[in-house]
């Protein structure tokens, strides 16, 4: 899945994303300095919704992410693009 195409959506609430979708918040650290990211941005791509980490101050491009299909199966829909 090519992060380029997640449309970020500005204004969105985090909290209320989260639960709308039942998404869950994770951890991870950066692959270039080891700074710990958190998924907290709000995320759409077609029918999938979920929240991406900020990008770290050492420049790696590499932000987490999660997501839910609105409707469906979230594979299924993922594959058929």
């Amino acid at each position: 899945m090519n992060r380029d195409r997640f449309l970020r959506v500005l204004g969105a609430d985090p909290q209320r994303w989260m639960q709308r979708y039942d998404l869950q918040p994770f951890s991870s650290p950066c692959s270039g300095c080891g700074a710990e990211r958190t998924v907290s941005i709000p995320i759409a791509s077609g029918k999938l919704r979920g929240l991406i980490a900020p990008l770290c101050s050492c420049g790696s491009l590499d932000a987490p992410y999660c997501w839910m299909s609105t409707q469906g199966d979230s594979l299924s829909d993922l594959f058929a693009r």
